[in-house]
């Protein structure tokens, strides 16, 4: 594969961010890829299927040309390329420079799960005695501190809760491989100061925090006692009170930033209004805390900073442009006026949630029953523009996707059913006007008979009795009508990306009304800082469609700022005197054999295996290795196929995925053969809705 000089950073790693990352990938440029969660895919990774086809699709992205330098399977599972480096858990901190030569520093989370060593078996869950609800079943299941982000990617390491974690040790005594790092948490070492003229907020705060979380806590009763301790000591957390006799909290933080700058302050506040506590985040105070103190909030928040601040990885990479795609965000009916009942009734429930449950891998494995008794649903009623096209929620727009959105759940209700379940759509206007949408919404309802109803929504309410919810509406006649369901959908419309208006002022990019990256005019892609560019809906309201696009107009846009500045001028190409063409060979073959701490399943035993392969002529060699898949498994792989004289490798292991990238070095190591990965027999993983498949590696 040609790989040109220079690198772009592409900052979220959903469809957009994937979008723009092989396009600049496939052209020649190295690309960093990275995203705040600990798993690809963003908003994607929870919707099994996209309108207008009722199919997934992401996989019409992969390259068509140079097809072993890339991954080729379903990109819902994972995503390689020779070119591109992806960091996950990792946020930019800081950027400097100008197009053509921007120098990034990167934070990255801890992983306290190696993910060199972890191979999925979930010994660490089991054992895990923490439940918090799910993020990515939409908070309608529950999961362990030790989870899966994802359950269908591969390779898939488990992930560590630090906020929600009690540090018990069992996941970490449980572990076969050694993967989990809990042991190596030093928080004493994270000295917190607090500052309270009250006395029994001192002491509570010291009791939770140095106590139960093993920080180390001092207290200060005044202004000037905390600045005096701060000259005597280094603290990496300040807790702050604002109003406190003498010297207040505003003047402690600004002396405090004067003199300490590294130091971390959150503000605390019971009296104060909540714009004195914003005007002291201007200053230089990273949040703030309203009194009294709840300990679920409190202890979380401290936590997240302890890992974002004191054991964050931090590193700087040189790019000649910067790619925008951090995706969107959906509006919370919870929020302001709730008319919906939303989050006091567990049957109300958001487009994004009811996704959720229409999955195989959802809370209730695909099953269409109620979240709050687990009753069959047979009457469902989405309700469109919840969030958008609404004045007092400050959303005068139309969100884009809605009430295709409501279509396709309507649809796939009625297929999951067997046309069992009664579909009805509640709308202001149908706004489908993309490329076959409107027939899409016909053969909704001529084929499927989902039930098109125009009117005004009023309100939500329970039936005490029934135990149905019955929505109030305004019909086009102006009547009022009253009518019962078992469920009822909130069409929430979109809203911009967590961190969108901090990421804008770290980069002094403007916002549009609503929050989004605004765009330079007569573009939808360039920003008003040469050689930062917008992908997908960081920019405004789009559809996935749309996103991919505009994906790869940044991307293109991104490549042309590169080869501006210098990129491209000298091109690397693979050595192709390097490789070896062992097709006319005789074949020497080594197979190599994964075990997971166990001898195969089934009645053969890896001696009358051993035998039965070495029978072959051809076969020079039968080994068995344990958990090629880690780090060290590989290592060990590599060793014995460079003591060998062999010129095919063939291994069998469970994930044929894991050992893409993997399968390049050990090429090198083996005298340059030409190798690629195959599926084939052996072992288990997993498919994209959760359940099990089969598949293998041979090289």
């Amino acid at each position: 594969m040609k790989k040109k000089v220079g690198k772009a950073l592409v900052v979220g790693a959903g469809i957009g961010g994937i979008r723009a990352a092989l396009d600049l990938a496939e052209v020649g440029y190295g690309v960093t890829l990275i995203d705040r969660s600990p798993h690809l895919g963003g908003i994607l990774s929870q919707l099994d299927y996209q309108f207008p086809s009722d199919h997934c699709g992401m996989c019409k992205m992969l390259p068509l040309v140079d097809r072993d330098r890339s991954s080729q399977y379903c990109l819902r599972k994972g995503l390689f390329h020779e070119n591109i480096d992806i960091r996950l858990s990792t946020e930019m901190a800081s950027v400097e420079g100008e197009a053509g030569r921007f120098e990034v520093a990167l934070r990255q989370k801890p992983a306290w799960v190696d993910p060199r060593l972890c191979v999925g078996c979930g010994e660490c869950a089991r054992v895990c005695p923490v439940e918090v609800p799910d993020e990515f079943n939409a908070r309608l299941g529950r999961r362990k501190a030790i989870y899966l982000p994802v359950p269908h990617a591969i390779p898939n390491p488990y992930v560590l809760d630090v906020t929600a974690c009690t540090r018990c040790g069992a996941c970490e005594q449980a572990c076969p491989t050694h993967a989990i790092r809990l042991s190596q948490q030093d928080r004493r070492n994270f000295r917190i100061l607090v500052v309270d003229d009250e006395p029994i907020i001192r002491e509570s705060l010291k009791e939770w925090l140095e106590v139960e979380e093993g920080f180390t806590v001092d207290t200060a009763e005044s202004g000037q006692q905390a600045l005096d301790m701060l000259t005597a000591a280094a603290y990496q957390l300040m807790l702050l009170d604002i109003k406190m006799p003498g010297m207040d909290g505003v003047e402690v933080l600004k002396k405090t930033k004067e003199d300490h700058g590294d130091i971390q302050v959150v503000m605390m506040t019971a009296y104060a209004t909540v714009e004195t506590a914003v005007e002291a985040m201007k200053v230089g105070a990273l949040d703030y805390l309203i009194k009294p103190f709840d300990p679920e909030n409190l202890i979380p928040k401290v936590l997240s900073i302890y890992e974002e601040v004191e054991v964050s990885q931090a590193s700087k990479l040189e790019v000649g442009a910067i790619v925008l795609a951090g995706g969107t965000a959906y509006f919370d009916p919870a929020a302001g006026k709730d008319t919906w009942d939303y989050g006091a009734n567990p049957n109300v429930v958001t487009s994004l949630e009811f996704e959720r449950i229409l999955s195989g891998s959802g809370p209730s494995d695909g099953r269409l029953v109620r979240p709050g008794d687990g009753r069959p649903i047979r009457r469902v009623a989405w309700i469109h523009c919840v969030g958008s096209r609404d004045l007092q929620t400050e959303a005068d727009f139309c969100s884009n996707i809605c009430c295709m959105f409501a279509i396709k759940e309507a649809i796939l209700a009625k297929e999951k059913s067997g046309g069992a379940v009664e579909a009805t759509l509640l709308y202001m206007d149908m706004r489908t006007f993309g490329k076959s949408f409107q027939r899409y919404r016909d053969r909704a309802e001529e084929a499927y008979g989902v039930r098109f109803v125009r009117g005004r929504v009023h309100s939500v309410v329970e039936d005490q009795d029934s135990g149905d919810l019955m929505i109030r509406y305004a019909d086009r006649g102006g009547q009022i009508q009253r009518e019962g369901f078992d469920l009822v959908v909130l069409a929430v419309g979109q809203r911009p990306a967590v961190g969108t208006a901090d990421l804008a002022e770290m980069l002094k990019l403007p916002l549009n009304p609503w929050g989004y990256c605004q765009p330079e005019p007569l573009s939808l892609t360039r920003t008003a800082q040469e050689g930062i560019y917008l992908g997908g809906a960081f920019g405004g309201l789009k559809d996935i469609s749309e996103t991919v696009v505009q994906a790869s107009a940044a991307a293109l846009a991104a490549s042309r700022t590169i080869h501006g500045a210098g990129g491209g001028l000298a091109l690397h190409t693979d050595d192709p005197t390097s490789e070896r063409d062992v097709s006319r060979e005789r074949p020497r073959v080594l197979i190599i054999g994964c075990l997971c701490g166990e001898q195969p399943a089934g009645p053969t035993d890896t001696e009358k295996l051993t035998a039965l392969l070495e029978a072959d002529p051809e076969v020079d060699k039968v080994l068995w290795l344990e958990r090629t898949c880690t780090a060290q498994g590989w290592e060990a792989l590599q060793t014995a196929a460079a003591e060998q004289n062999a010129n095919r490798i063939l291994v069998g292991a469970c994930l044929p995925y894991v050992y893409a990238r993997s399968i390049k070095e050990l090429a090198a190591a083996a005298g340059r053969l030409r190798l690629s990965a195959r599926p084939g027999g052996g072992g288990r993983h997993r498919r994209h809705d959760g359940r099990p498949g089969r598949g293998g590696t041979r090289l």
